[in-house]
C-alpha cells in the first residue's frame, strides 16, 4: 500500500517546478512576492511546497510557516488566524535577544482581533472603532488570548451588553488601543523591524485554500495583502484556480469575469501550474510505486532507479531520455517476480495516462494501485487462482468507464460458463471501436477507451473472473441485478434472503411465487449474493433460502451445491450442509 499524503521526495519531476519557486523567493529584489501553485485535485501541489520547503530550509536564511487555510475553517476567523500562526512562530524562531520584541508582535495582534468585536458585538460601551473581525474569533479563542474569562464573558462580548465594559479590563486597556489604520500600521513597523532583526526571509505557505468556504477564501487572501507590503516575505499559494474563482465571483456577488480575475491576478503575481504528467513521468511513477513498496530493493538501489527515471524525463525531448526496463531491472538487480510487477504497470501506463478519467493524475494512480494491492492481498487469503495483473486490468475497467457499464462487465461474467466472457478477446474488442453491435448499451459512450482496454495483456476471455467479480462486490454490490427477472422472482428473492430457518414457512410461501422459468435464475441471484460474503467460518442464515430452493426444486440444486463446494477449507457446518445436500435433505 503507498501513502496519499505528500512527500518531499520526488517522483515525478516536480524539483523543477520546486527550484524555480526558490529561485524567485531568493531574489531578493522580487520581495515582498506571492506566488500560485495552481492544479487539480491530486496533482501534486501539497508534495511541491514539501519540496520548497526542504530546499529553503537547507539554505538556512529563511523561516518556512506552513498555514493550513481548511484547518482553521469554523475555528477561528480566517484573517486573525494566518496572523496569530505567524506572529507565534516568529517567537519561536526569534533569539533571545529577540524574543520580548516578536512577543509584542504577538500582543499587537490580539490587539488587532479585539478590536475585531466590534464587528458584531458593538464595541460603543468601550468607545473602540471596529476593524471588521468577525467575533466568532472571540467565541473560539478569546480564553486563549486573555488568560482569563468565562463563558458568561464571552456572551456578553457576543451581545454587546453593558457589562462588557467591565468584563473586558484585564484582556486590554482601552487607552492603549489605537484606531484600525494606527494599529496596522504599528504591526507593520514591528513586523518589519523584527525581520530585520532576525535577518531572514519569511515564506508562508497557504495549503488546502481551494477546500474553504468562500468567505474564508477570502479573509484568507485579504490577509495576505496586509502582508505583501512588507519587505523580505513571500507568500505561496497552493490551490485550484479555478475553485479560487469560484470563491471570488461568489464572495463579491456581481462580479464580472474580468474583476475576478484581476482580484486574483492582483494577489498573486507569479502562477505557475502543475505540469501535466505524460506518458513518461506516468511509467516513472507507477515503476517507484513498484519499487518502492519491494523487500528486494535496498535504499541505495531505490534512489539510484530514482534518479535514472527522472533523468530519462528530464531528457526525453532527446534521444537519451529514452526509457530502458532493462536498464532499470540492472539498476535494482530485479529477480523475474519484480520484473514482472513492473511489465504489468507499464502495460497499463498509456491508458493512465490518456484516460480522461484518469489523464494522468497521481492521486488517481496511486488509489487506484491501492485497490489493486488490496484485492490481491484479499485474493491471496481467499486462495483465489487470480493474478494480480488481471485484477489491475478490471480495475482499470472500473476507473475509466461508469458504474452502470462495469456492472454489465460484471453481468457478462455471471452469466459466463465458469466466468470466462469469450467476448472479452482482444478481436471481438477491437471491433467495438467501429460497431457496437453486440455489446451492452452503456458500453457505447466508451468504446474508444475498451477497444484500447481489449489490447492490454493479459487476455481475459480464457481467464474465470468470477473471483475478480467477488473482489469488485465492495464497489458495486451484485445484489439482484438481472432485469430480466419479474417482480416477484425478485421479491420472492430478497425475502429467501431474509429466512432464519430451514422449516420456514414464508421460505416456501415465497418460492411458490416464482415462475418455474425463473427458478434457476433466481438461484443464480441468491449465489451472487451468497458470494459477497468470503466468511464461511461461521454458520450462516442468509444460505437458508438456497437450500430450501435447492431442496424444493431439486434442478436449482447442482449450481448450489457447484459454489458451496467452492470454499476454500469449508468449516464442519458447511461440510455437513454439503454432504445433505447431496443425500437429498435440507
Amino acid at each position: 500500500m503507498w501513502s496519499d499524503n505528500e512527500t518531499d521526495i520526488d517522483y515525478l519531476n516536480h524539483s523543477e517546478v520546486a527550484e524555480m519557486i526558490c529561485d524567485m523567493i531568493s531574489d531578493d529584489t522580487l520581495l515582498p512576492l506571492s506566488v500560485g501553485v495552481y492544479g487539480g485535485w491530486g496533482v501534486g501541489k501539497s508534495s511541491i511546497l514539501q519540496l520548497v520547503n526542504k530546499r529553503l530550509t537547507d539554505d538556512g536564511n529563511t523561516i518556512v510557516i506552513e498555514f493550513d487555510a481548511w484547518l482553521y475553517q469554523g475555528f477561528d476567523e480566517a484573517k486573525s488566524a494566518l496572523m496569530t500562526v505567524i506572529s507565534q512562530a516568529l517567537i519561536t524562531e526569534a533569539p533571545e535577544d529577540l524574543k520580548e520584541q516578536a512577543k509584542g508582535l504577538f500582543r499587537r495582534v490580539n490587539k488587532l482581533r479585539l478590536l475585531g468585536l466590534g464587528a458584531e458585538a458593538g464595541m460603543a460601551a468601550l468607545g473602540l472603532p471596529t476593524f471588521g473581525f468577525v467575533s466568532k474569533a472571540i467565541e473560539s479563542g478569546g480564553d486563549a488570548i486573555a488568560g482569563k474569562g468565562d463563558a458568561e464573558d464571552l456572551k456578553a462580548i457576543q451581545d454587546g451588553v453593558d457589562t462588557a465594559t467591565g468584563k473586558l479590563k484585564g484582556l486590554i486597556d482601552p487607552k492603549e488601543v489605537q484606531s484600525p489604520p494606527e494599529e496596522i500600521a504599528a504591526f507593520k513597523a514591528e513586523f518589519s523591524a523584527l525581520l530585520d532583526g532576525l535577518d531572514k526571509r519569511l515564506v508562508v505557505f497557504v495549503d488546502n485554500l481551494d477546500r474553504c468556504l468562500p468567505k474564508t477564501a477570502i479573509e484568507n487572501l485579504e490577509a495576505m495583502r496586509l502582508f505583501l507590503s512588507l519587505p523580505n516575505t513571500a507568500f505561496v499559494v497552493a490551490a485550484d484556480v479555478d475553485m479560487v474563482r469560484h470563491a471570488v465571483a461568489t464572495h463579491f456577488s456581481g462580479a464580472s469575469k474580468k474583476h475576478v480575475e484581476d482580484y486574483l491576478d492582483k494577489l498573486v503575481q507569479f502562477p505557475v501550474a502543475v505540469p501535466r504528467l505524460g506518458l513518461q513521468e506516468v511509467q516513472a511513477f507507477l515503476c517507484m510505486l513498484v519499487l518502492s513498496r519491494s523487500s528486494a530493493v535496498n535504499a541505495a538501489a531505490l534512489e539510484s532507479a530514482r534518479t535514472y527515471l527522472l533523468e530519462t524525463i528530464q531528457n526525453s525531448w532527446s534521444e537519451s531520455g529514452e526509457f530502458s526496463l532493462d536498464e532499470l531491472s540492472k539498476i535494482v538487480s530485479a529477480n523475474a517476480d519484480l520484473k514482472t510487477q513492473l511489465e504489468n504497470v507499464l502495460r497499463i501506463a498509456p491508458t493512465l495516462a490518456q484516460s480522461k478519467a484518469v489523464l494522468g493524475n497521481p492521486r488517481i494512480i496511486k488509489r487506484m494501485m491501492n485497490t489493486v494491492r488490496m484485492r490481491h492481498g484479499l485474493a491471496k487469503r481467499r486462495k483465489m487462482n487470480l493474478d494480480e495483473a488481471v485484477i489491475a486490468k478490471i480495475s482499470l475497467f472500473e476507473r475509466c468507464t461508469s458504474d452502470r457499464a462495469f456492472g454489465d462487465l460484471l453481468k457478462m461474467v455471471n452469466a459466463s460458463p465458469k466466468g470466462k466472457v469469450k467476448k472479452l478477446s482482444s478481436t471481438d474488442l477491437e471491433k467495438i471501436g467501429t460497431s457496437t453491435t453486440g455489446f451492452p448499451e452503456s458500453w457505447h459512450d466508451h468504446r474508444e477507451f475498451i477497444a484500447e482496454w481489449g489490447q492490454l495483456s493479459p487476455e481475459l476471455s480464457k481467464v474465470d473472473l468470477r473471483a475478480a467479480v467477488y473482489l469488485a462486490r465492495e464497489t458495486l454490490p451484485l445484489q439482484i441485478k438481472n432485469a430480466t427477472l419479474s417482480p416477484e422472482t425478485i421479491k420472492a428473492i430478497a425475502a429467501l434472503l431474509q429466512i432464519s430457518t430451514r422449516v420456514s414457512k414464508a421460505a416456501g410461501n415465497a418460492i411458490d411465487t416464482i415462475p418455474a422459468d425463473e427458478r434457476s435464475a433466481a438461484m443464480s441471484e441468491l449465489i451472487n449474493t451468497l458470494r459477497q460474503d468470503g466468511d464461511w467460518s461461521r454458520k450462516r442464515a442468509d444460505v437458508n433460502g438456497a437450500v430450501i430452493l435447492a431442496t424444493k426444486h431439486p434442478e436449482t440444486k447442482d449450481d448450489l451445491l457447484r459454489f458451496l463446494s467452492s470454499v476454500q477449507q469449508p468449516a464442519a457446518w458447511l461440510r455437513s450442509l454439503i454432504e445433505t445436500l447431496q443425500k437429498g435433505g435440507q
